[in-house]
């Protein structure tokens, strides 16, 4: 019985120790939690789709840029018009080739900040970088492939309050003719 009164004791403190050590252990984490600023807010998964650009700029209270020049190899209107309202607004058009082939796609993203605020995927395999102008706007060209090793060029720049993302199968020489034909408001 004396084993017992002496045990309990000991046994209650070495769980309040262990239990205190863990809180301790976790407590960086959580202080970091809610003292890193948030460069972004989170993505979420409503998303949208419009059958025409009037449409969309009703239903995502903003106005779409479109590109001035057009080539005769796409078609239009855009095959699929999509967009979210929270916790950005975005717009995406995605146009076909005459064959039918996705060729050309445009993000507008209405968001003030530096950074573009969501995660938009990029050219993979042996990607080259390079800081082109667009007008009088920095730009930055990607080129790599996509998920079939076909070529593609990817071209991120701000205009008019937003971020802009074209993505395409054609030349970069083409991709920056059309993107520069491109006016936000």
């Amino acid at each position: 019985m004396r084993a017992a009164g002496f045990l309990l004791p000991l046994m209650v403190t070495l769980v309040a120790a262990v239990l205190t050590l863990r809180l301790l252990d976790a407590l960086p984490a959580y202080w970091q939690s809610w003292t890193t600023p948030r460069s972004a807010p989170p993505v979420l998964a409503e998303r949208l789709e419009y059958a025409t650009i009037e449409e969309a700029e009703r239903g995502l209270e903003v106005r779409i840029a479109l590109p001035s020049y057009f080539p005769s190899y796409l078609r239009w209107p855009p095959a699929t018009i999509r967009g979210q309202r929270d916790p950005v607004k975005v717009a995406s058009l995605l146009f076909l080739s005459s064959q039918g082939q996705q060729a050309l796609q445009i993000r507008e993203l209405f968001w003030p900040g530096e950074e573009i605020p969501l995660p938009i995927p990029e050219p993979a395999g042996d990607v080259r970088r390079t800081e082109v102008r667009l007008g009088d706007a920095p730009a930055l060209l990607i080129q790599g492939q996509g998920q079939d090793g076909t070529p593609i060029n990817q071209l991120r720049w701000r205009a008019g309050g937003m971020h802009l993302v074209a993505t395409t199968i054609y030349p970069p020489e083409e991709l920056l003719r059309i993107a520069s034909s491109i006016h936000g408001e």
